[in-house]
């Protein structure tokens, strides 16, 4: 921080720094990751199969929803991207930083899962190539593929090989990017151009529509496609080694989506005017799919140079492994430097000077050996397809969190974002997924939430949280509609205000508060407290403090409430000022709460009596707390409420009270009794009868008890109250403003009873509504 020549204080902020291991340009960083893992395994060896079973329209439509997913994806991920530094760790730390770690775990964990499983996935295409060219019938292969599970152990050499690149670190895996690149477009070129040659109008018409032979639903063949649009995320994972990832990221990935649509536009219309739909796919007897090369032979007889196309398809598959090789350990290795979970610390450590993540890659190493041996390639695309489409779903929704919550922190270079599309591409997920197979999507939705609800709560005053944002902005709104809306008694809750001078002395009071609230309206402790001799500055750190304090009480207790602290020079004097501010707009107190002290405390009874007196022009309900000598009782079982009946204003009141502290889990399955006194027969015919139908119309199950007696009603209190776990008795306005007569002459009867509620409502909530 600087002086500029006006003397006023200019801040300088720190220039973000790369690390030593930032090398890569957008071509070479992001562009071609992103189009050897794109342009992979299911080019050669399944669009023939999509083609073949749905036809050239349908295909184009699983063309065009996968591209729109993936794009509107990277629209959400340019958008990150963009609004802050990236480092190491690519999609994982910029969601983790952006919307915090739990949702940044969850998308972290299931984009190293997919990436490792992706290993797995590559590498078994190019065994299942390798042995559709080189394993004829009576050949050496095929012999020995029949004593020996020699598919499985090739994929394990392959994976071993590729690993031992990687390994070796980025500059090494970069480096041979190239070549492969080079071999792959070459490849392309080949059957493109051949395609175009040999196309034929009649098989194009004739293959229009869907295989009147096949019984491959449409859903499937988008699962089996879907993983040749994704590896989208390989460029962002390179994060820690780009130049500029911020410019890279948007840019590289966009040309690759670009690039590779179109690849696959030409090539699916192309097939379609190559052949027959039965020699473009593999087919089971019943006309189902079938693990096969058939779509790899189709491509290779359409190519211009067919051994172009063998070659594409080992650079293909071994290029897209290599990228998931590199992509994936990355992710771990940044997680593990968060320490989000117990021992995953392990795999934050990195080697050498370019901190490669050698760990983390022998552990996705592991994972591609595993997936190699136990499932074939459509089903491998199958859950590869419904990781993918989770981690795709939580990145546009992580996004749709940030756009949508309107945080002025969220200013994105990337111009072409929009919160809609965000939402759009998270729906889009969602229901591709629903349609895959419903199992598998509700699988891995509880995987992702498990991970979601673990992390929850962890954070970092280093690392970013848009979703408070977005509750804001949600607030905002919300506190706006609400002020336009008229009060209804049908819509009335409470919104208790408890009002202590001490609120660790009156922990009990802030419990019972929490009864009557039930979750179903608000509650807010505030401590008022006086302090005449300190200036403001003083006042606010105690009531910092003050307000700290309370928090852990809330949180000690389980309630569920706000805290606040007022620290004034004259409690009594200002209280009125405080409670004519302590609102936001309509949503303001509309019961006050407080404790009766013991008798011995006469100056705190005073207290209460002057706080009482200043606030009674605001017309709240007030609830009066006192604490009884059977508090120890209220956890057995067969709990009691009693309410005593005490007039339709005071009653309405009551019994909403009763109800909701019923509703808590502290009383739930206790009993409500409704008591009144009537000293006549004829009174007692008609009180029952009127209170059974009152009770009766506001729905309630309560048991209804008129008692018929001449005696004193606080002796008949104590008599059928006495042992009950809470009590409820009504109040007057008089009694409220001669506050400490009246607690002096209820003394007696309150000593005998439970802890009790005396209440004086305002005559806003009615029983009926």
């Amino acid at each position: 921080m600087t002086n500029d020549h006006d003397g006023a204080q200019v801040v300088t902020l720190p220039s973000p720094e790369r690390s030593a291991q930032a090398r890569f340009g957008t071509v070479g960083g992001v562009f071609t990751p992103c189009v050897l893992t794109i342009l992979g395994v299911i080019m050669f060896m399944r669009t023939g199969d999509v083609v073949g079973h749905v036809g050239l329209w349908r295909a184009l439509v699983i063309l065009a929803m996968a591209k729109a997913i993936t794009t509107l994806t990277t629209m959400s991920l340019s958008a990150i991207a963009t609004n802050t530094e990236v480092r190491t760790g690519g999609v994982y730390f910029m969601i983790s930083r952006t919307l915090g770690p739990d949702f940044g775990g969850a998308i972290g964990l299931t984009l190293f899962v997919s990436q490792a499983v992706s290993i797995a996935f590559y590498v078994i295409g190019f065994t299942e190539a390798f042995f559709g060219i080189f394993a004829g019938p009576g050949s050496t292969l095929s012999q020995l593929a029949a004593d020996l599970p020699i598919q499985q152990l090739t994929s394990t050499a392959i994976i071993c090989l590729i690993f031992f690149v990687t390994f070796k670190g980025a500059d090494v895996a970069i480096r041979v990017q190239y070549p492969i690149l080079a071999v792959l477009l070459a490849s392309v070129v080949g059957f493109l151009v051949g395609g175009a040659l040999a196309f034929d109008a009649e098989h194009f018409s004739a293959n229009l529509g869907a295989n009147p032979d096949s019984t491959a639903g449409f859903w499937i063949l988008f699962a089996l496609f879907f993983p040749a649009a994704t590896g989208i995320t390989a460029g962002a994972n390179m994060s820690g080694d780009l130049k500029d990832p911020a410019r890279s990221i948007p840019r590289g990935t966009l040309l690759a989506i670009g690039f590779t649509a179109v690849v696959y536009l030409l090539q699916i219309i192309l097939m379609a005017g190559f052949g027959a739909q039965s020699s473009l796919g593999s087919f089971t007897d019943s006309g189902g799919l079938l693990d096969g090369p058939a779509a790899f032979r189709a491509l290779t007889d359409m190519s211009l140079v067919g051994p172009l196309v063998v070659a594409g398809v080992f650079a293909a598959t071994l290029s897209s492994a290599l990228g998931s090789f590199l992509g994936a350990p990355r992710i771990l290795q940044a997680m593990g430097k968060d320490r989000l979970f117990a021992g995953l610390g392990y795999f934050g450590h990195g080697h050498g000077p370019s901190d490669e993540p050698r760990r983390a890659t022998v552990l996705s190493l592991a994972i591609a050996v595993v997936i190699v041996w136990l499932g074939g390639l459509n089903a491998v695309a199958q859950v590869i397809s419904m990781f993918f489409l989770i981690a795709y779903g939580m990145i546009n929704l992580s996004a749709f969190v940030e756009g949508r919550g309107g945080n002025p922190s969220f200013r994105p270079r990337f111009r072409l974002f929009g919160w809609p599309a965000a939402l759009a591409g998270a729906v889009g997920c969602g229901v591709a997924m629903v349609k895959i197979d419903e199992t598998y999507a509700i699988v891995a939705m509880i995987i992702a939430a498990s991970i979601y609800f673990a992390l929850r709560g962890r954070t970092s005053s280093n690392w970013g949280d848009a979703k408070r944002g977005y509750v804001f902005s949600r607030t905002r709104q919300n506190l706006l509609t609400l002020e336009s809306m008229t009060p209804d008694p049908k819509n009335w809750r409470p919104v208790l205000m408890v009002l202590t001078e001490n609120a660790d002395r009156e922990q009990k009071l802030v419990q019972c508060a929490s009864w009557l609230e039930s979750g179903r309206g608000l509650l807010s402790v505030l401590e008022i407290a006086s302090e005449r001799e300190l200036d403001v500055s003083a006042r606010l750190d105690i009531r910092h403090h003050h307000i700290q304090r309370i928090r852990g009480i809330l949180h000690e207790h389980e309630v569920v409430g706000f805290a606040d602290s007022v620290v004034v020079p004259d409690a009594i004097e200002h209280l009125d000022a405080v409670v004519q501010a302590y609102s936001i707009g309509s949503l303001r107190p509309n019961t006050l709460m407080v404790s009766i002290p013991p008798p011995s405390q006469t100056e705190r009874r005073a207290r209460i009596g002057s706080m009482l007196a200043a606030l009674a022009p605001f017309g709240l309900n007030v609830v009066l707390y006192k604490g009884g000598r059977v508090e120890e009782s209220r956890r057995r079982r067969g709990k009691q409420i009693h309410v005593w009946w005490h007039g339709q204003r005071n009653g309405s009141l009551l019994a909403l009270f009763a109800y909701l502290a019923s509703c808590h889990s502290h009383w739930s399955k206790a009993t409500i009794r409704m008591l009144r006194v009537v000293k006549s027969d004829e009174e007692h015919l008609e009180a029952e009868q009127s209170m059974t139908e009152l009770m009766a119309a506001a729905r309630l199950a309560v048991h209804v008890e008129v008692v018929l007696s001449q005696r004193p009603v606080s002796e008949l209190i104590v008599e059928r109250s006495g042992e009950a776990d809470l009590v409820m008795l009504g109040l007057r306005q008089r009694d409220v403003t001669d506050f400490e007569s009246f607690v002096t002459d209820r003394d007696p009867l309150l000593m005998q009873l439970p802890p009790t509620l005396l209440v004086l409502s305002n005559g806003e909530a009615d029983l009926l509504a």
